[in-house]
C-alpha cells in the first residue's frame, strides 16, 4: 500500500486566506480575479517572483514593476508564514518505520512548497507530484491518473490522505483509491460533511481529527 499525501493543510499550514485572494487584494483587482490568479499561482512553474509577475502582468494588463513588487512581498511572506502541523513529522516517520512507501500529490506553489522541502528532508526521494510542476491541479482526475502512472500503481493499492473532500477524497474514491480524510478544518468542510452523513456522497475509509492521529494500521 502506498500513502499518497496532500501537503497544504494536511502536513503544513499557512494564513487563513490563500495566496490568490491575498495577491488580488494587493494588486487592487476585483474578486473575480481570484479564480484567474489561482491557476497562475498553482499551475505555473515559476522560478522566482519576477517570473510569476511576468505572467500576471500579461494576464491582467497591469504594470509589470508593480506586479513584481507585490509578488515578491507575497513570495517572501509565504516563505516565513508556512508552518508544520503538529504531529505531521511524527506521522510520516511512523509510516516510514513501518515500511509504508510515501508519495505526495498537492496543489501548491513554489514558496509554500519550499517549507515542505526544508522541513520534510527525509522525503526528498519520495515521488512528488506538484501542481506548479505538472500544470495540473486537483480535483482534476488527470492529476491523480498521472501520479498513478508514474508510481506504477493500481488505485486499489494507494491511500489518498488529504484534508479536503472535493479536492482529495472524492476524486480518489471515484478512481478506486482508498482514502483517509484529515479534518483539520471541519468548518470549511461543512457542506461535504453533510453530504457524507446523509449518504449523498461516498464515505472515506477513515476520518481523523488531525494528522497526528495517523497510524500505520490505518493503511493496513
Amino acid at each position: 500500500m502506498i500513502a499518497l499525501f496532500d501537503i497544504g493543510s494536511t502536513l503544513i499550514e499557512g494564513p487563513p486566506y490563500g495566496p490568490a485572494r491575498r495577491l488580488s487584494e494587493m494588486l487592487d483587482l476585483d474578486k473575480s480575479a481570484v479564480r484567474q490568479l489561482e491557476p497562475l499561482l498553482f499551475r505555473t512553474p515559476s522560478e522566482s517572483p519576477e517570473h510569476l509577475a511576468q505572467h500576471i502582468a500579461e494576464a491582467f494588463q497591469i504594470d509589470r514593476a508593480r506586479a513584481t513588487t507585490e509578488c515578491a512581498k507575497l513570495w517572501e511572506a509565504q516563505l516565513s508564514e508556512a508552518y508544520t502541523l503538529p504531529g505531521a513529522l511524527d506521522a510520516v516517520a511512523r509510516l516510514t518505520s513501518a515500511g509504508i512507501p510515501r508519495a505526495y500529490l498537492s496543489n501548491i506553489w513554489p514558496p509554500f512548497y519550499e517549507h515542505f522541502r526544508r522541513t520534510f528532508t527525509a522525503e526528498s526521494d519520495a515521488p512528488q507530484f506538484l501542481s506548479f510542476r505538472m500544470g495540473l491541479s486537483k480535483p482534476d482526475k488527470k492529476f491523480f491518473e498521472a501520479a498513478l502512472r508514474e508510481l506504477g500503481a493500481e488505485p486499489k493499492d494507494v491511500v489518498m490522505i488529504g484534508d479536503t473532500y472535493r479536492n482529495d477524497i472524492r476524486p480518489a474514491i471515484d478512481l478506486g483509491m482508498h482514502t483517509i480524510w484529515v479534518l483539520h478544518h471541519p468548518e470549511k468542510e461543512r457542506e461535504a460533511l453533510v453530504e457524507v452523513l446523509n449518504n449523498a456522497a461516498p464515505r472515506p475509509d477513515v476520518t481523523l481529527h488531525s494528522i497526528a492521529e495517523l497510524q500505520p494500521e490505518h493503511l493496513k
